[in-house]
């Protein structure tokens, strides 16, 4: 006899939860709860079947501003900014101050000062140090000229005296005249105009030699023998009796820079 199997059903229909022979499980329609072959239902999750839905944690990557990402490293920090550069017209304005140019130095001084805050630079000391330069070479100007001034005679086209005025003795040239001169020390000398009664007129301007002061024996000893070389060499004739005269620099005057001589001849 051929053996017969059991059946829980009708025949030729299969039982609950097996599939036909041959056959594939039926699947639940979508949205129902399906079971896992452990008998467990499983939740169904908001778009696939048989997942869990998202649980709404953050991703627990590192934060920026917050801890360092490795132990010992240090954080993010502020990046430094870039250095300050140094303005160029502040260096230029103190190096022509010190050099005594003026002018320009206190053009780039206050271009300087201008430009110093909008560009973020340095250098406002060294504008303000180049201007305070050349304030000093100003005012030594102004006190030089009120207090030894030019003292140039004034002179018409052919260079001739106009005026009766004071004079310092090396602003005398060939063919002025003086109203009088006296022995010592000279440090104003009044010039006239020739076509004037005059005590004596300048024949000969010269250089004594250059040097350390050599004395002042030596030095009248010099403009007296170069004064009168150049009287003979001149080979003039004086309309009345008349005497040389001659102007020498002083020691203080030599430490100064002045080797000038100046000849006159007067008359007795």
């Amino acid at each position: 006899m051929d053996p017969t199997h059991p059946t829980d059903g009708e025949p030729g229909t299969p039982s609950s939860g097996q599939p036909p022979y041959g056959g594939t499980p039926q699947q639940p329609p979508y949205g129902a709860p399906q079971q896992n072959p452990y008998g467990a239902p499983q939740q169904q999750g908001p778009g696939y079947p048989g997942q869990p839905p998202y649980q709404g944690q953050p991703y627990p990557g590192p934060q920026y501003g917050g801890q360092p990402p490795y132990p010992g490293m240090p954080g993010p920090g502020p990046y430094p900014g870039q250095p300050q550069k140094t303005s160029v017209p502040a260096i230029l304005s103190l190096i022509f101050g010190v050099l005594g140019g003026i002018l320009i130095s206190i053009i780039l001084g206050i271009v300087a000062l201008t430009q110093i805050p909008k560009k973020g630079q340095k250098g406002k000391g060294l504008a303000i140090a180049g201007l305070a330069v050349s304030g000093l070479w100003l005012v030594g100007i102004v006190v030089a000229i009120a207090v030894f001034g030019d003292d140039e005679p004034d002179r018409d086209a052919s260079g001739q005296v106009t005026t009766t005025q004071n004079t310092r003795p090396d602003k005398l040239r060939v063919g002025d005249c003086v109203s009088e001169i006296n022995e010592g020390e000279v440090a104003n000398i009044k010039v006239v105009p020739c076509d004037q009664p005059n005590g004596g007129k300048v024949f000969a301007v010269f250089d004594l030699p250059a040097g350390d002061w050599p004395g002042l024996t030596a030095v009248q000893t010099a403009a007296e023998k170069g004064c009168t070389d150049r009287w003979k060499a001149s080979k003039q004739q004086a309309s009345t009796d008349s005497s040389i005269f001659y102007l020498h620099p002083t020691e203080d005057g030599w430490s100064l820079g002045d080797r000038g001589a100046t000849c006159l001849l007067t008359p007795k």
